[in-house]
């Protein structure tokens, strides 16, 4: 009996993430997150917007297949619900799995409010970048590509990640 594999992406790039850190985000003195709204608090530093209680953890590197044709559209989603993206990737749920990227539960631990930096080739030149402000975040991810697996014990082979630009802060 042959080896079932998982799949592969295809035309892979990496993308680098910057995590959202939610807990240090709320410890940010005069600001941290609205109860009501579950939004970040800009921290008044004498300017009109004042500045942002965002903080992040260390930079991220996955490999990310881009669904360019997409850019900027609408997408139908499961039940009917669309949802606006800018971008849209998928990452291969083995790389997240190899990357200890999985919680005790088997949930990823990547989440809307994670913003993008860039995108690099596989060589490490920079292909796309992404200024903050507006900055390009996660805002919705998705299971997809169950496939078979040994045993016949289905297994996830994606995680779809549909982004937008502008800040998406979300403590959960």
């Amino acid at each position: 009996m042959g080896i079932i594999t998982r799949g592969r992406l295809i035309n892979k790039f990496v993308a680098v993430i910057r995590r959202l850190d939610t807990v240090a985000s709320a410890a940010v003195v005069g600001g941290g997150y609205d109860d009501e709204f579950d939004e970040l608090i800009p921290v008044d530093d004498g300017t009109q917007a004042g500045a942002s209680s965002r903080r992040e953890m260390a930079e991220l590197r996955l490999p990310v297949q881009l669904d360019r044709r997409n850019w900027g559209s609408y997408q139908a989603r499961r039940g009917g619900k669309e949802i606006e993206a800018d971008v849209i990737m998928a990452f291969h749920w083995p790389d997240l799995e190899n990357g200890g990227l999985l919680d005790a539960g088997g949930e990823p631990v990547l989440k809307a409010g994670d913003r993008v930096s860039h995108i690099e080739t596989l060589a490490g030149a920079v292909e796309s970048t992404f200024d903050n402000p507006p900055g390009l975040f996660f805002k919705d991810l998705e299971r997809a590509g169950h496939g078979q697996a040994p045993f016949g014990i289905p297994r996830t082979n994606l995680l779809i990640v549909f982004c937008q630009y502008g800040e998406i802060a979300r403590a959960g």
